[in-house]
């Protein structure tokens, strides 16, 4: 783990100020998009031309807008215009940041990203996994290692408070928004084919993972309105999802949504690492790895947050603390390991 320049660091507090000084507005088209004007006959009318990244299929897809003499769409377009060129400056700050390696997701993960901020799925969700380990960087000011980079994967809960412009809710299923971005996505059936499924997988094995916090007795798929989807009930995630924060996905112009606390991230990651099988050894090496770099860094900056968030995990019962306990056992980094037990007194 490095520390990113200052300048860097100020540059992410710059795009997540653009980002809450511009919120979006559904009765805007996507701003990934752009609009052309097309002549038939002696009149110019506007179309909106859908961005390769959310289009589904081979070909770019154009929407009729309506004649350019309309003066009512005019207003429309205008309005559009000027949320685009803030969205194009947020894209050179983003383009800064990923140039001055700041972790960020790439290819088509980053574009399925961009689609479901689009479609009002990302301010609704909570974002754990990787893709919220990459946020981190920007947030924190840091460079970290590899374990920052590669996944295929997407994994989110419902994000319990939401911006009342949003709406509680999501109107059209998951898998819906998912075929509408990529009509390759298909769901990844369960063990018992009878309940309903969690995940969702593309051509490119692109994976998006629902999951549902839950406590007391197994239970089946819990449903989930905020997301239009079915979620996974998964032990130790209600850990995770207290006081989560509110940061800028890189991708497009800046993706606004909702991961959990860093500190619970660390501690949650050491736990996790616990519970894996022997299949799963390299899982559970890019788990510690996550947490060493994080904890190392909130050891630095914020000793508080790993305090509490340890507080909270301790008396949560005895097999929490083992599990902690023999994962902290586990970091590479000697020092951290001291100064972790020190700061939050574990013995």
């Amino acid at each position: 783990m490095k520390r990113l320049p200052l300048i860097t660091h100020s540059l992410f507090a710059e795009l997540v100020d653009q980002c809450r000084s511009e919120p979006r507005n559904p009765e805007v088209w996507p701003l990934s998009g752009s609009i052309v004007t097309v002549p038939v006959g002696d009149q110019e009318h506007w179309y909106f031309q859908k961005s390769r990244r959310t289009t589904s299929g081979k070909y770019q897809q154009r929407e009729y807008i309506g004649p350019v003499e309309d003066q009512g769409l005019a207003a429309k377009v205008a309005a559009f215009e000027a949320a685009k060129a803030g969205y194009n400056g947020r894209m050179e700050i983003i383009s800064t940041l990923k140039s001055s390696g700041v972790a960020a997701p790439t290819g088509k993960l980053a574009n399925l990203l961009l689609g479901l901020h689009e479609a009002g799925v990302l301010e609704r969700a909570l974002v754990v996994g990787t893709i919220a380990f990459q946020a981190y960087g920007a947030m924190l000011g840091a460079k970290f290692g590899q374990s920052a980079f590669h996944t295929l994967d997407l994994d989110m809960t419902q994000a319990e408070t939401i911006s009342l412009a949003m709406g509680k809710n999501v109107n059209i299923p998951l898998l819906e928004v998912l075929t509408g971005l990529d009509e390759t996505f298909r769901e990844v059936p369960g063990m018992d084919p009878r309940t309903p499924p969690v995940s969702y997988i593309n051509q490119d094995k692109i994976r998006l993972d629902v999951l549902m916090p839950f406590t007391g007795p197994d239970r089946g798929p819990i449903h989930s309105l905020k997301l239009g989807s079915h979620g996974q009930p998964q032990r130790l995630l209600d850990y995770l999802v207290v006081d989560p924060v509110e940061t800028i996905l890189l991708v497009g112009g800046g993706a606004p949504t909702q991961v959990p606390s860093p500190a619970r991230f660390a501690l949650h990651k050491i736990i996790v690492s616990q519970r894996r099988n022997s299949i799963e050894t390299a899982k559970k090496r890019k788990d510690l790895l996550q947490a060493q770099q994080l904890i190392e860094l909130l050891l630095e900056d914020d000793p508080d947050a790993l305090r509490s968030a340890y507080k909270d995990l301790k008396g949560r019962g005895p097999k929490w603390n083992a599990y902690f306990k023999d994962g902290v056992g586990g970091l590479g980094n000697v020092a951290v390991k001291q100064s972790l037990a020190e700061t939050c007194e574990i013995y």
